[in-house]
């Protein structure tokens, strides 16, 4: 099949595609399926469209959350490495009244 030092290399590229086809098909066909009959096995039990809607729905987001995976988690990732430690410009300051604790004229107490 491969007649060059580098079929290895041909080898791992070929299961990395199957790879990515499975998932695929798992992530299309699979969990299609699973999709349409809970939404069909809700309206079959309750008999009613309303619940067999919001079971649509329902469906509906969490393949969608499963679809944008990648950009979920490439976005946390990004998240992940930021520096999120205060920057050396913020100091704290302490106030002093300097009227020992009297009202200051022109002031709501």
């Amino acid at each position: 099949m491969y007649s060059t030092p580098l079929a290895a290399v041909g080898i791992l590229d070929d299961w990395t595609a199957m790879g990515k086809d499975v998932k695929t098909l798992i992530t299309v066909v699979v969990l299609g399926i699973i999709y349409v009959g809970s939404v069909g096995a809700t309206w079959a039990a309750s008999r009613s469209m309303l619940k067999a809607f919001v079971a649509a729905v329902g469906g509906a987001v969490v393949m969608g959350v499963i679809a944008s995976q990648t950009v979920l988690s490439t976005k946390t990732a990004e998240e992940l490495k930021k520096d999120h430690t205060v920057g050396q410009d913020v100091r704290v300051v302490r106030v002093v009244d300097s009227t020992g604790g009297a009202a200051v004229p022109g002031t709501r107490d």
